[in-house]
């Protein structure tokens, strides 16, 4: 008889490290937002991922895709002022197709969200409000391909912008794009794509700076989708050349039974904060249910 599967589920855990923030056993675990999945649940939370810190006027924001079981993914934003107390969860990005990692960043006095919008095959460029609780439609960054998890990181005046590309089989394609003006038109990087496949070509996390290195976390998805993540150094990052090379390998590992495919940190308080998600795999009889119609309805409709 064969067995069933369970169900891939991903939550978010936020840490402060204590020490160096590669060093994991320096992380202290203060918050967790995990995804709602009991065997009978009706409407689970399946996914709570791609976690992304953000200080603004001495609040630590935290902006997240949240996934209902048959529903595509919303931007969520929780917030707090010293760690210990947390808002109630705010949808501030809801649309008709899929959203996913929202990398914030401001630049020359605004503050801007890169979505993951791979389903209307383009980068969006999106501009906060005030308070950061609503986001407008600013600019089309790319277009005409399936882009996942991009993000921006500006050096010696330039912005460059790295993203996945999925082609038809869905294999994954580092491409690097650059422009001297955030509203320009980006240019393809003679060096890309920058990497391939399913060890190194896809980010998982904003590019940063640390101690005067750049890094670029990667997604490792060998086995399966979130296995874990590793750590390279961009060595050369100019209009010219490009040249990297894996630092940490499978960081979250040790941390995690199953892993976990994003890295984000920022100071905050005097703190470093981590923030980071994890796979963990549980059944709901629902879930299954759908899977099992969806399979069904395929192949009558394939005949």
């Amino acid at each position: 008889m064969k067995r069933f599967k369970p169900h891939q589920r991903i939550c978010i855990h936020l840490f402060e490290s204590v020490g160096h923030p590669f060093d994991i056993s320096n992380w202290e675990l203060i918050k967790s937002i995990r995804s709602e999945a009991s065997f009978l649940k009706l409407i689970p939370v399946q996914i709570v991922a791609d976690p992304f810190l953000f200080v603004h006027h001495d609040e630590l924001f935290l902006f997240y895709e949240k996934q209902i079981l048959g529903n595509n993914g919303t931007i969520e934003m929780i917030k707090t002022k010293d760690l210990i107390n947390w808002t109630e969860p705010i949808t501030v990005l809801k649309r008709g197709t899929h959203l996913s990692y929202p990398f914030v960043f401001e630049d020359a006095g605004n503050i801007f969200m890169i979505l993951e919008t791979y389903q209307e095959k383009n980068v969006q460029l999106c501009k906060a409000n005030k308070d950061l609780t609503e986001w407008r439609f600013e600019k089309e960054l790319l277009n005409g391909e399936k882009y996942v998890d991009s993000s921006i990181i500006r050096l010696n005046q330039v912005y460059y912008l790295f993203t996945t590309v999925l082609n038809e089989n869905n294999e994954q394609e580092l491409q690097l794009f650059f422009s001297k003006d955030l509203y320009g038109e980006f240019e393809k990087h003679p060096k890309s794509p920058i990497a391939k496949g399913n060890l190194a070509g896809r980010c998982g996390g904003a590019i940063f700076e640390y101690e005067n290195t750049i890094y670029r976390p990667t997604q490792i998805c060998e086995k399966y989708y979130g296995e874990s993540l590793s750590l390279y150094s961009i060595n050369v990052l100019t209009t010219s050349d490009y040249q990297e090379e894996i630092k940490i390998d499978r960081l979250l590992c040790e941390k995690f039974v199953h892993g976990g495919h994003h890295f984000h940190f920022t100071k905050f308080n005097n703190k470093l904060i981590i923030a980071t998600d994890a796979n963990s795999f549980t059944f709901n009889i629902w879930e299954f249910y759908k899977n099992r119609m969806r399979k069904i309805n395929n192949i009558i409709t394939s005949n």
